[in-house]
């Protein structure tokens, strides 16, 4: 046998039957590895379980939202179900009870609660237009102002923009600024000409600068003369004669 089949090096199928390097990290974190799984199979069992809970709750509450109709009733889906998209929008209808019932500072204060508690909520928008609203009626145009400000430049509160748009408009025109009130009613015919308040903002338009009539005094109504009658004149004159006997 020749010297270079003495020298060969090992042959190549001879595959070493050490454990690699993977399976030396499963021996190593078998235990641990296991607990792993486990706990993510409970967790994902427990995302499931809390959004049925959740889901739950949700349709509760909006069961009990359906049902209210007076201010107790509102009251209470708002303390009951709280953090639910209908405990939010039960705010709003409330404070629409409380201002019918004369209860104007409670009906605001429901609404900014609301508005600062859920910035989030679909609802919003219409939360802060009855709050301007609201603010307008008792004479706060300057608060007013600024919710509809931010509902007109809000891209999420599209749908309520024109309504805002008019609102400022109004609060414009209610302080003699017929130059400013213009461009808020004009951005409405612009930006929203399918909205239902484009006719509305072009009548305003049209009314913006004119002015009203002048009530005047109307003159005396001179009093009718009454007949005179003449003392020499015969009663009988142009009756005929009396028959003969």
């Amino acid at each position: 046998m020749s010297a270079d089949l003495k020298e060969s090096p090992a042959p190549l199928a001879e595959i070493s039957q050490a454990p690699n390097a993977f399976e030396a990290f499963l021996d190593r974190n078998q235990k641990g590895i296991v607990v792993l799984a486990i706990l993510l199979a409970l967790g994902g069992a427990a995302a499931v379980i809390l959004r049925g809970i959740e889901k739950s709750r949700q349709e509760t509450a909006g069961a009990a939202l359906v049902k209210a109709d007076d201010i107790a009733a509102l009251q209470a889906v708002v303390s009951e179900h709280a953090n639910t998209n209908a405990a939010g929008s039960a705010m709003v209808l409330l404070a629409d009870r409380q201002w019918a019932a004369g209860k104007q500072d409670e009906a605001i204060g429901t609404l900014q609660k609301f508005i600062a508690d859920a910035p989030s909520h679909i609802a919003i928008p219409t939360a802060k237009a009855s709050l301007g609203s609201k603010l307008m009626l008792q004479g706060k145009s300057g608060d007013a102002a600024k919710i509809f400000e931010e509902l007109a430049s809000d891209p999420s509160a599209k749908f309520i923009a024109p309504f805002a748009l008019i609102s400022l408009g109004d609060i414009s025109k209610s302080a003699g600024d017929a130059d400013k009130a213009e461009p808020f009613y004009a951005k409405v015919n612009t930006d929203f000409p399918d909205s239902s308040f484009a006719e509305t903002a072009s009548k305003r338009i049209a009314t913006l600068r004119a002015k009203a009539p002048t009530e005047i005094t109307p003159p005396p109504v001179a009093p009718t003369p009454s007949p005179v009658e003449n003392p020499n004149s015969n009663p009988n004159a142009g009756s005929p004669p009396a028959p003969k006997p």
